[in-house]
């Protein structure tokens, strides 16, 4: 787990303080003062500092236009019409999950005479390491962010320019709640017992954090269509975003993908396999007709990140 460190000024004479997250008492380097440090209602709160300005978030974003199965000519006809930066609110969770997992795996076999038969395993996992859970802690509108990618970065107890700050809408309480359950299950997850029978895992909190994450939000507009893009304020790497697709990608991937299709399932009639092969080979051709169908009925526009989805948006490769 990463440690963050906030630089405080004692109350006593003034010096500058580094402390680290989770601390609750500490000497000033100074005057030797005893301090206790109490955040609100046990909540510690940080901000990462911003590390792009608007140069560096336009190259990015142009980079970004470049990039994928995008328009082609998205680079040279994209138009930035807004790039701003604003602090977002996540929470932060962070705790052990101790415990075990008991159940079993079934698993298919064949034996020298071609019979198959399922065989069941049992299994019993133990659990026992930190976790993180993280979730945006206000309404981000249709930014398609929520939750943290990165929880590294250098903190700061206020940040000095004039960066719009979202406070945070959501209760200390439910995301205590919300993250000890999703560490359970991530904890749960991690066991990899495919049937679970019984399980036994307790979640001890470590610390609660408020963290205010720099995003910069880039809107633009290509062929009269507004879009728009977010970019970590910390490591400049995009976060979500709109895009307009290529009709030409979108017909090759539709052309090729039924030509594999149709290849993969005429192999399994063609082969004189068995049964299992051959219901495999057309069942795998079909999936892969309908992948590339749906992204070519649905991939006039791409979306990448915690976008919701419309039935007129793809996903970004």
């Amino acid at each position: 787990m990463p440690d963050l460190t906030v630089s405080l000024n004692c109350p006593s004479c003034g010096g500058t303080l580094s402390v680290e997250e989770g601390t609750s008492v500490t000497n000033c380097s100074y005057c030797d003062a005893l301090l206790r440090i109490e955040g609100e209602k046990g909540i510690f709160r940080t901000m990462f500092k911003n590390n792009l300005d608007e140069l560096k978030a336009t190259a990015t974003l142009k980079v970004w236009f470049g990039s994928g199965m995008k328009a082609r000519d998205l680079s040279s006809k994209a138009r930035i019409t807004e790039l701003y930066p604003i602090y977002l609110p996540f929470w932060r969770f962070n705790a052990r999950a101790a415990g075990w997992v008991c159940g079993f795996e079934e698993r298919r076999y064949t034996d020298s005479k071609g019979r198959s038969y399922t065989k069941r395993i049992d299994m019993e996992r133990m659990v026992f390491r930190d976790y993180d859970w993280t979730e945006i802690a206000c309404d981000a509108g249709d930014l398609g962010i929520k939750s943290m990618k990165n929880l590294q970065g250098e903190a700061v107890l206020h940040d000095e320019g004039t960066i719009p700050t979202f406070e945070a809408t959501t209760s200390s309480d439910d995301a205590r709640n919300k993250g000890q359950e999703a560490i359970r299950g991530m904890a749960r997850s991690s066991a990899n017992v495919p049937r679970i029978t019984f399980e036994k895992i307790q979640v001890l909190p470590h610390s609660l954090t408020l963290i205010f994450y720099p995003i910069w939000v880039g809107r633009y507009e290509y062929s009269g269509r507004s879009y728009f893009a977010t970019l970590d304020g910390v490591t400049g790497k995009i976060l979500s975003g709109r895009a307009p697709g290529d009709p030409l990608y979108r017909s090759i991937a539709m052309t090729l993908g039924s030509m594999a299709g149709g290849l993969l399932a005429g192999f399994g009639i063609g082969s004189g396999a068995g049964g299992e092969v051959l219901v495999a080979c057309l069942i795998a051709g079909i999936i892969l007709f309908g992948v590339t169908f749906l992204f070519f009925r649905h991939g006039g526009e791409l979306t990448e990140g915690d976008m919701p989805k419309t039935q007129w948006g793809g996903r970004l490769p």
